[in-house]
Formats: structure tokens, sequence, C-alpha cells
């Protein structure tokens, strides 16, 4: 995979445009609702990161938030500033990586990722905790959203590195898809305080068989000492 050209595929991904999302994810809402509208807390500036066509932006932007979103491919920011313009509403988009992301430090209040970092091998996973970390204003909070081992998938296609699988399929057909396990989660958020943690799951399928398998985790960055 050291050559692999993520920025095309997603490119591609984008442009083909059949599975695309028009409607932000369920937990998001119920993140926004639960941990800031309910305990009505002043929020600054906010991260979507791996925005892609701008699900999550329109509708934090809708609530009235200072939305910004980076992402690797400039396929689904074109798409999401289309649809921004569209509504009327405006962030800043970027192009870039979790690796690298091109703010200064605690800039943000709050980071959300949602099914971004388990496409991703577990070096740059690593280094995108840590880009997150630092980005993050003192005890700002982290809200991502990753594919769980106890997931029907997990273990299919081609294995390139421990729980890292090239799935079959063409919905992100051959993308690294990594599965998260609790201890390398406890691991990896090392430097954060997890308030919330839950794995949601769905059967799927005609006979009901397959399971679909998220963690979804807040987290909220630790002082230093």
């Amino acid at each position: 995979m050291a050559n692999y050209n993520f920025e095309d595929t997603w490119d591609e991904f984008y442009a083909e445009g059949t599975y695309l999302m028009w409607v932000p994810d369920e937990c998001l809402v119920q993140f926004v609702a639960k941990e800031i509208e309910r305990k009505k807390k002043k929020i600054g500036r906010i991260l979507d990161l791996g925005c892609g066509n701008g699900r999550h932006l329109v509708y934090l932007s809708k609530k009235g938030f200072n939305a910004y979103g980076i992402d690797i491919s400039q396929k689904s920011l074109q798409i999401a500033q289309d649809w921004l313009n569209k509504k009327g509403l405006q962030t800043e988009l970027k192009k870039a990586s979790v690796t690298e992301i091109p703010y200064p430090d605690e800039y943000f209040d709050i980071v959300i990722c949602m099914g971004m970092l388990d496409h991703i091998l577990i070096q740059e996973v690593k280094k995108g905790i840590q880009e997150i970390e630092r980005v993050l204003t003192p005890e700002g909070i982290f809200f991502l959203g990753l594919r769980s081992d106890r997931d029907t998938e997990c273990g299919k296609g081609e294995e390139i590195e421990r729980n890292t699988f090239l799935l079959p399929g063409d919905v992100e057909g051959n993308l690294p898809q990594h599965f998260f396990n609790l201890i390398e989660i406890k691991e990896l958020l090392v430097n954060f305080k997890i308030t919330n943690l839950e794995c949601r799951e769905r059967l799927m399928g005609m006979e009901l068989s397959d399971i679909n398998s998220r963690w979804i985790i807040t987290a909220q960055k630790l002082l230093n000492d």
C-alpha cells in the first residue's frame, strides 16, 4: 500500500456518486443534541475531518455553528461547496490529510470524524490522532465513529495489516478497511478521557445474518500537567 493513491480513489468514488449520503449521521445529530444543545455549551469552531460531500457541514451550518471541513478528495470538496452555496451557507473547506491538519494549535473546540480513520493504515491513524489532539483546545471534544471488529465483514478480503482488509465489492471497493477493538481504541486515545463509548449494531441481509457494527465515541482532550 506504500504507493497507493488515496486521493485518486476517493475522487473516483465521489465522481461516480452512487453511494453518496445527503443526510447527517444520526449519531452526530444525537451528539449535538445531547452534548451541545442540552448542556448549552458555547462552541467556537468545529472541524469535520473527512467531510466528504458535506452532509455534516450542511447540518452544522444550518444549526448556526462555525464549521470547517477538510478532505483529501478535491472532487468531494467541489460537491460540498456547491451544496453549501445552494443552501446559502458558508464554511471553510480545505484539501488536506488528517496527518497534516492545516490549522494552528488549539484552534477547534470540537473535531468530528465519522467513518474516515478506519479507511487508512494504522500508522496514519496514530499520526492523525496526534494532529487532532494538537488542534483541539484544552478540554476540547473529539467525536468519532469507527468500524468494530465485531462486524461481519471483518476478516473478508485481502488482509494488508492486522485487522485491515481490502474488502470486495463496489461501495468502497479495494479501500483499506480497519476494524477496531476496544483495547486498540483505548491505546489510541490515551491522551483523551473517553466520556461516552457505544458499540451500535444492526442486523442486515435477507436472513438478518450480517452484523454492521460501529463504535461511537466521545472523548475529551486531557489537560497537560
